[in-house]
């Protein structure tokens, strides 16, 4: 191949809608690109982004997103104490601080509150034949489980969810009008989030964000207002949106194979292969950034110290020497599990294992349930607008005109 067929316009809102063509390039051709005018390089193949995640002295998280972007994730000028941009030995510190409501016990004793909420969101769907999926179902569970997860109330639903689409990582190659709106977006959400952590401060509850508190007034003597919020923060804006997307583009991939669809639909054990498969094809984060500490070298391109690093998780996850026929959709493929969606290294995405077991739910429920679900032909299938996450904006589907209450209890 010579010369570049696509015009390489990733990570911004103009190549994101399928970058997938820029990612074959790129790892055949160029698969340490520096992107023209900036000291941001983008590694795309899957040994060089593992290698990369690994190596934290040398790519750092510390100031991989904030030093580039006009604000941080709580819209304020301040610099951040999250966990997300920490290195070894801080970060494990950060981690076990926000990583109780991930432990084994806590997601088993989350298992039935989160099959009560998809029950209830198709319960609202009675008498319907059409619903959105995305803004009906796949947004609207991941939001309500961290509502009741964290301890806040339904009335947190607009800012919480407004708070989740937010780019933080991506802010840089987005529009200046964008960067704005998403700065209002996240200093009224940290506002929203400090207000309830002063409450719960004061009066703490059974719930995760009021554990948070405690530990951290017991750890330090007196309540660190920046250190829980800036954890939360990671903790609340991790698991909604990119949740939502695997949930989305999971149902949209065995909508487009009937006999997929009706083979899950008998058997249950085949969900979590699809949910692996759907994070390696339509990763729902598909880039990460790091920050060059020290001179380098990757696959044979010096990188010079200061430089930022984009370690591109989509790309990787459809590396054809890693994956065969790595454009094609197969859950039963071998090595699937070798996905690297939620990362790997020393930050592997804390929410994972709730991001599994929300989805392999959902999917029980929803197709347990719905006794017949089909993709509305000739609908518009674009994705969100963002630099950096990927999802739809929208599924219309048909389902049967049979009440969910009925369906339930067949």
């Amino acid at each position: 191949m010579s010369g570049c067929p696509v015009h390489i316009t990733y990570p911004s809102l103009d190549g994101a809608e399928d970058p997938y063509p820029q990612y074959e390039w790129l790892r055949t051709e160029s698969p340490v690109y520096r992107i023209p005018g900036t000291d941001d390089y983008l590694v795309s193949r899957f040994d060089d982004v593992v290698a990369i995640s690994k190596d934290y002295e040398t790519f750092s998280s510390v100031g991989s997103r904030t030093l580039y972007n006009p604000f941080p994730e709580t819209g304020d000028g301040r610099e951040t104490q999250s966990l997300i941009e920490a290195d070894p030995p801080d970060h494990r510190v950060k981690r076990d601080f926000c990583r109780n409501a991930f432990k084994p016990r806590a997601l088993q004793a989350r298992t039935g509150m989160i099959e009560d909420l998809c029950n209830a969101l198709i319960d609202d769907l009675e008498g319907r034949d059409r619903i959105d999926f995305v803004a009906d179902f796949a947004e609207r569970l991941p939001l309500l489980v961290l509502t009741d997860m964290m301890g806040f109330s339904r009335d947190d639903l607009a800012w919480l969810d407004g708070w989740s689409r937010v780019d933080n990582g991506g802010l840089s190659f987005l529009p200046p009008e964008v960067q704005e709106q998403q700065r209002t977006s996240a200093q009224g959400a940290t506002e929203n989030l400090t207000a309830t952590i002063l409450r719960l401060a004061a009066d703490p509850g059974d719930d995760e964000l009021s554990f948070m508190i405690r530990q951290q007034v017991e750890r330090d003597g007196s309540l660190d207002l920046d250190y829980v919020r800036d954890n939360a923060v990671t903790v609340i804006r991790g698991g909604v949106i990119t949740t939502a997307h695997l949930i989305s583009m999971a149902m949209l991939k065995l909508l487009e194979d009937p006999s997929r669809l009706a083979a899950v639909r008998q058997d249950h054990s085949l969900i979590p292969a699809v949910i692996e498969e759907t994070l390696r094809m339509e990763s729902p984060v598909q880039w990460a950034p790091r920050r060059v500490t020290k001179d380098t070298v990757v696959g044979g391109v010096d990188i010079p110290q200061g430089s930022r690093v984009l370690i591109m998780l989509g790309a990787a996850n459809r590396d054809g020497e890693e994956f065969r026929e790595p454009d094609r959709f197969d859950p039963a493929r071998e090595k699937v599990a070798n996905q690297i969606a939620f990362g790997i290294g020393p930050h592997f995405c804390l929410g994972a294992p709730l991001a599994r077991l929300e989805a392999r739910i959902a999917f029980e429920t929803f197709l347990s349930r719905v006794p017949s679900v089909t993709l509305v032909p000739g609908q518009d299938l674009s994705h969100a607008p963002s630099a950096q996450f990927r999802g739809l904006n929208a599924l219309v589907i048909d389902i049967a005109n049979k009440t969910a209450t009925e369906a339930a209890h067949v």
